[in-house]
């Protein structure tokens, strides 16, 4: 029977039904979408929507790797409860003059110099003892380790918060009797899955101290992005360019 030849109650009631399919569906979508919206809100609410729990006031290497360099300093301390190292924190220059990062490859791996392009942060970790060495407490492998994990936090928060930052450089506190010689230095391609996930997964709280940091959660990982990482530095002025040569080559491996 044709729709033209069908009676009138029966052409709408047919109507009523697509209509009523047609509402349903609606219905339906409408509260999919709504489960989706309350569920990316939850998500978000339960991360407090932030990288970390300290952002710096500027994007800047003068202002931001300043307070980079107080923030992250004063959570990393002595059993005693004393900070371990001041740290100070800027653009990657020396007495104004820019430096230029020459990494230079041992011998086995083929002894290339490599110049790396790109803009850079520089920190400095000072023990406040003679060289800048750590005044109190012994030197040991724990406690190198946790200077490790905090060069690693000033990477990352400069990576995440300071503007086209390209390369992180840390130079690290001497022993007693000794001149500053080692430094840490990351590129952004190294640590960019970490920065894809807050802070706390990478370095999860509280901040250990020397005495627990070798059973603190993610130690191994700390080691892992920092081990490769470690180079004995130099400066050496360039011939003709105004600026300065940081000259990292690798640690000698212990046989």
């Amino acid at each position: 029977m044709s729709e033209q030849a069908r009676p009138p109650a029966v052409r709408h009631a047919a109507r009523f039904q697509l209509f009523t399919g047609a509402l349903v569906f609606l219905a339906v979508a409408a509260t999919a979408l709504a489960f989706v919206f309350v569920t990316t809100s939850g998500e978000r609410k339960a991360s407090g929507g932030r990288w970390a729990a300290f952002t710096p006031s500027s994007d800047g290497l003068d202002t931001g790797a300043r307070e980079i360099a107080e923030y992250v300093g004063r959570q990393y301390r002595m059993p005693t409860g004393e900070q371990i190292v001041a740290v100070t924190g800027g653009p990657l220059e020396l007495q104004d003059l820019p430096m230029k990062i020459a990494v230079r490859e041992s011998v086995a791996d083929g002894g290339d110099i490599s110049i790396l392009d790109g803009k850079g942060a520089l920190y400095r970790m000072c023990g406040l003892g003679e060289k800048c060495s750590i005044a109190k407490g012994k030197a040991t492998q724990e406690r190198s380790l946790l200077l490790q994990r905090e060069a690693l936090e000033l990477a990352l928060y400069s990576f995440h918060d300071l503007k086209d930052i390209d390369h992180v450089v840390v130079f690290m506190p001497p022993r007693k009797g000794e001149d500053p010689s080692i430094a840490l230095h990351f590129g952004r391609g190294e640590v960019a899955g970490q920065l894809a996930r807050p802070l706390k997964a990478t370095l999860p709280l509280p901040v250990p101290n020397p005495d627990t940091i070798s059973t603190a959660p993610n130690t191994p990982a700390v080691q892992r992005l920092t081990f490769s990482n470690l180079f004995k530095f130099s400066l050496t002025t360039g011939n003709q360019d105004a600026n300065v040569f940081l000259v990292l080559d690798p640690l000698p491996t212990s046989s």
